[in-house]
This record gives C-alpha cells, structure tokens and sequence, in this order.
C-alpha cells in the first residue's frame, strides 16, 4: 500500500471515531437529561407529599387534626378519590424506578407516599369501625362524628352481646388504632357493653319471675323491688315501655295474693275466733269481742295518726288511685278540670262534664290514669275517659258527641275503700 492510500484511510478512521464519539456523547447528554428531568418528577412527588402540598393536603383534609379523629364531613367517596391520588403516584414512582432503576433517588418520594397511603388506610378503617358503632344505637344523633363522642346513648332494642362482640373484635385486629379516637371508641363501646349486660340481667329475673306470660304465684314483693330498680337503668325507651308492662302484672299478682293471704288469714281467724267463742260462750264470747272491737278501735287510731296533717282532698286522691289502680307509680299527676269543660278536647262537638272531675295519672301512660268526680259522701263517680282519642272522634262531630255523651251516661258510682293507711300515705308524698 502506497503512501498515499494509507493517508486516506488513517484519515477515514479518525473521521468515523469522531463521528462515533459526537453521537456517544450526544446519547448520553440526552439520557443525562431525562434522568434528570425523572429525578424532578420524583422530587416534585415528595414535595407533594411533605406537609402544605397538594397530595398531603387531600389526606389532612379526612381528619379533623392530628391525624386522630375523622373530619365531620369525610365520606368514602372522600377517603377513595385520596386513595386512587396516591396510587396514581406510587404508579409513577415504580415506573420511574423500573426505567432508570439506581440512577434516581426515589426512596424520599416513596417513603412520603407511602406515609400518606397508611394514614388513608387508617381513615378508612375508622370510617368503617365509626359506621359500625354508631349503628349500635337506636338514637338519630352518632356516637362519634368528628370529634364530637355521645357515651351514654341509649342502645337499639335488639342488640346483643355477638353484635357487640363482632366490632370488639374487628377493631383489636387493628394495632395501629390508638390514641384519643381509640379511648372514645373504647368508651362507646362500653356503654353499649353495659346496657346490653343490664338488659340480660332484667330477662333473667323476669324468667324467674314469669311462668310464660304470667307472674308466678310465688312472687315476692322484693322481686318487684328488685326488678323495678333494673328497670329504671334502661336507656332504651321501647325497651324499659315493655319491662314496666311487665312490672305492672307482677305487682298486681302481688297484691292479688297478699289480699288472698288477707282474706285466708281473716277467715282462719274468725273460724278460730268462732269456735273459741262457742267454747267459751258467755264471757269469754264478750271479752272476744270487746278485744277486736278494741284492735280495730287501736288500728283506726293509728291510721288516723298516720294521715294526721294531709287534707281530705289528697287522702281521696290516693284511696281513689289506690282502689282503681292498685299499684304505685313512680309518681301521682292531679289535675283539676272545671265544670263545663268539654270532655273531647280535641272536637269542639262534645258533653261537658257537669261538675268539676279530677285526673289522675302516673309519670307515663303506661302506669294508667282515672278520671271521676267526687260526691263528698265517700263515694266518687268515674268517668271511662279514653287515654287516645281515636280519630273520628277528632273530626267528626257526631261520633265526639255521641262518644262523650256515652261517658256521663255510663259513669260508675264507687264507694272509696279505706285503704291500707301507709300506703295511702305513700302516694300522698308522690303527688303533683
């Protein structure tokens, strides 16, 4: 090869390694570039992660501060759309870790994201434990919504001990619930706890109690103590309505058997009395008699003592109540009503009472009410007056009048019994 010819190919070479050497370098400013412009993608991403930015911001949004309570107003729609945001992100984050792998720095970014995607997570998990507590309750305000707790609302009629048990146990399975959110649930869940706990308590007495639906005849009057203090616990409205039903045929029971234990007492001892007086005759007949005599003298005198100091008016009141009703309200409501009042309240069609009746009532319907007029000779009419008026009796003249009409005709005459003196002193000290 001449001189020349290898002058040219020297020359060629060198040419073709400049030309290789432009597009290498060329190559790897353009990849020096997109690195970079990924290691600002994924800076921005952590910017957006770090507190005051955009994706921070969104998650912050679902508490109400601290990252403890829920926010009032977070739903799961709410919860959804920052959890979709964040996934969106960690996408990205991989996509840019797969394509340049240890050439960007993504852990910040990632750890960020990641921070948010468990305080989400935590958001929705609340959400869910804060829907399933507050459906333990039958009242239309929420156990716990934001940071506003109700821990003594009363429990629906049905709950149970498994339905409790069900989020009790959810909600241990997560370990990262704590703090004040935790301690509210908590005390929430123990108050549904305890009135469950005090409902199973009550049905367990009243089985004891009942044979069926009737009270047993073996019944004590500190079984119905007992009960009645149980019962006045009850939240539950419904509930304590069915248990007071209840009350009301045990304490009749009861006192339909201690007037049979009366009567069976007063009839041994009058036989006895009798037969004594039979075998004794004369004197010993007279001296029978003197004694008793002298006993119900003793006793009217005592029950004269008892009542000394109250007016006729509230004695009458609770003999009335008491030769009605029977049993003892948690507290006596009197009401006069004047004469020429109309006995339908609610239809200006209607009799007027022809003299001023009193009414009668406990604290609630379900202890009853009497209606009557007294006659100032130890003797009171009652008045069946309806304690709901139905309907027609409302609207149309005719039936108000008619029924109320019916009422004054069909007023019962009663004689008021004595009554035992100290119960008629209890309910003296109950009226209103």
């Amino acid at each position: 090869m001449n001189k020349k010819v290898l002058g040219i190919s020297i020359g060629a070479v060198a040419l073709l390694a400049i030309i290789i050497g432009g597009i290498v370098l060329q190559k790897q400013a353009s990849e020096r570039k997109q690195i970079e412009a990924a290691q600002s993608e994924l800076s921005t991403i952590e910017k957006e992660a770090k507190k005051k930015g955009e994706l921070y911001t969104s998650v912050a949004a679902l508490y109400d501060e601290e990252f403890d309570f829920l926010a009032k107003d977070t739903t799961i729609k709410m919860i959804e759309k920052a959890e979709a945001s964040l996934s969106k992100k960690q996408t990205e984050i991989n996509k840019l870790e797969k394509e340049y792998g240890s050439k960007v720095k993504a852990a910040a970014a990632e750890k960020a994201v990641e921070k948010l995607q468990e305080q989400v997570t935590l958001a929705k998990d609340k959400r869910e434990i804060q829907t399933e507590v507050n459906a333990l309750f039958s009242s239309k305000e929420s156990a716990i919504e934001g940071d506003k707790v109700k821990k003594e609302l009363a429990i629906t009629a049905d709950l149970t001990e498994e339905d409790i048990s069900a989020i009790t146990e959810t909600f241990e399975d997560y370990e990262e619930l704590d703090g004040k959110w935790k301690e509210a649930i908590d005390a929430i869940i123990k108050n549904a706890e305890d009135q469950v706990a005090q409902v199973k308590k009550i049905n367990k007495l009243l089985d004891e109690a009942f044979d069926g639906n009737l009270p047993k005849e073996t019944l004590k009057q500190s079984d119905y103590d007992t009960l009645n203090k149980e019962v006045a616990k009850v939240k539950n409205e419904e509930l304590k309505t069915t248990y007071t039903a209840k009350l009301l045929l045990m304490k009749a029971m009861i006192d339909t058997q201690a007037q049979l234990d009366t009567l069976t007492k007063q009839q041994k001892e009058a036989q006895e009395a009798a037969a004594k007086a039979v075998e004794d005759a004369g004197n010993a007949a007279q001296q029978a008699v003197e004694d008793a005599t002298n006993a119900a003298s003793q006793q009217a005198a005592e029950a004269t003592d008892i009542l000394a100091g109250y007016s006729d008016d509230q004695i009458e009141f609770a003999r009335v109540w008491l030769a009605k009703i029977g049993t003892k309200p948690s507290e006596l409501n009197v009401t006069r009503i004047a004469a020429g009042t109309p006995i339908n309240p609610y239809n200006a069609s209607s009799a007027t009472y022809p003299t001023e009746v009193i009414m009668l009532g406990g604290a609630y319907s379900a202890e009853g009410s009497v209606v009557y007029a007294s006659n100032h000779n130890g003797t009171v009419t009652i008045y069946s007056v309806p304690g709901h008026w139905p309907a027609a009796a409302a609207s149309d003249p005719e039936v108000s009048m008619e029924m109320t009409q019916g009422i004054l005709a069909n007023g019962q005459v009663m004689s008021v019994p004595t009554g035992n003196p100290n119960d008629v002193r209890d309910l003296i000290l109950l009226q209103r």
